[in-house]
């Protein structure tokens, strides 16, 4: 076994948190949407949702550094390992907390502070769960964006009676998790479901859910579906069935912003999800090559492109229908709402695509997917709140033809 080096904290950081592809899509989110906190004090709508979702990603980062030590040998060849990644890990955390602070004082809120200490809670969780249970990071991290994302839309501000409760179950967990759990401990399945994340990006859809429903989805969207795999169809599937329960719950309680958020919430998850399985499978390009239905790389790059394409135009046709669905039930917007909405949405999910095929760095894409991905959010909701003009819906019209062009023309780069 090798000796224990004295070496400062920070050393081997950038390998740590930003050349294991799997921790930089969490670690550089985190950092951004921190940073993002303190231009966003002014936004009260906005900057909840914020501090919830870069504290919950930087505790998400951690968890998957504690999974990477339960698949790997260097915790136990190497004294001292696992401490000093962990202890970056904390460090990172506390920096996190701090500028989080730093902008709910700004923002002269202190409602804000009771979602802090939720995140938190809500990160203390993942974090302790995944470095014993690697394969339950899926199911927990997905679970807790979903749960937070909730907590933040439907809630405009948490009560500060939540304050003391939420300190005190964070303690409790820290002072009393060795009696539950036994941390960092090599399992056979730890590598496995390492690779296996690392690959899928984490999919939170089980790879037999609804596949035996998606085959035609799969067979028209073909090649992209080659680089995605069954879950294009499943998160298809299942951002439909949002879609109808968002409208058949809004028919009882006018919920029709909330449903409209959680919808673009997870479409662009759902885009983000399926750009990092198709980067993953990138160098397969091979095998498609050799299919008789594709004459150059070219043909079949083309084709993918187009395949871009229709998933955009579902897109398109899903958000209009449930956004046509939801304001009539109520009759608050116009349709022409809905429809820049919907094209919003394709050109955000184009936009994206046109990204990935540019950029080959997997860091450097995860940092602007991440911005992209706030970008279209954005874009989207306000579209649906505020486009009621011609003029927006022309504009948006040329967005998503361009973005539509710019897709097409960058296929040549793959």
């Amino acid at each position: 076994m090798m000796q224990a080096s004295k070496c400062p904290w920070y050393q081997g950081a950038v390998s740590f948190w930003l050349k294991d592809v799997g921790c930089a899509s969490y670690f550089i989110a985190a950092i951004i949407t921190t940073l993002l906190c303190l231009l966003a004090t002014g936004i009260e709508d906005l900057i909840g949702l914020m501090i919830m979702f870069s504290i919950i990603c930087m505790y998400s980062a951690i968890a998957w550094q504690s999974i990477r030590l339960q698949a790997t040998e260097w915790q136990s060849l190497v004294v001292g390992y696992r401490k000093h990644v962990m202890f970056q890990g904390k460090v990172f955390i506390i920096l996190s907390n701090l500028i989080s602070i730093l902008s709910i004082i700004i923002a002269g809120n202190i409602n804000l502070l009771a979602t802090l200490t939720m995140a938190n809670l809500v990160g203390i969780i993942i974090w302790f769960l995944n470095r014993s249970f690697s394969h339950l990071f899926t199911s927990v991290c997905y679970f807790s964006f979903f749960i937070a994302t909730l907590v933040c839309v439907l809630i405009e501000q948490l009560p500060v009676w939540l304050i003391p409760v939420n300190v005190v179950a964070f303690i409790a967990i820290v002072l009393f998790h060795k009696s539950f759990t036994s941390a960092y401990k090599w399992r056979p399945d730890s590598l496995l479901n390492y690779r296996n994340g690392l690959q899928s990006g984490w999919s939170p859809v089980p790879s037999g859910f609804l596949s035996n429903y998606g085959s035609s989805i799969n067979k028209g969207l073909f090649p992209l579906s080659y680089f995605v795999g069954s879950g294009l169809s499943q998160y298809l599937i299942l951002i439909t069935l949002l879609c109808f329960f968002g409208v058949v719950a809004n028919l009882f309680y006018n919920i029709t912003e909330q449903a409209i958020f959680v919808l673009t919430l997870n479409l662009f998850a759902i885009v983000t999800l399926s750009l990092w399985s198709k980067v993953q499978k990138q160098n397969s390009w091979e095998l498609l090559f050799t299919l008789p239905i594709y004459n150059t790389s070219y043909s079949a790059k083309v084709a993918l492109s187009y395949s871009v394409l229709k998933l955009a135009a579902l897109v398109a046709l899903l958000c209009f229908s449930t956004a046509a669905a939801l304001t009539l039930a109520n009759k608050e917007l116009l349709l022409i709402n809905a429809l820049s909405y919907s094209l919003a949405c394709a050109a955000g999910l184009l936009l994206s695509f046109a990204i990935g095929n540019i950029c080959k760095n997997i860091n450097l894409l995860s940092v602007i997917l991440c911005l992209t991905f706030g970008l279209n959010m954005g874009l989207a909701n306000y579209m649906f709140d505020h486009g009621d003009s011609l003029t927006l819906l022309v504009l948006m019209s040329l967005y998503a033809t361009a973005m539509a062009g710019a897709n097409h023309l960058t296929a040549r780069y793959l």
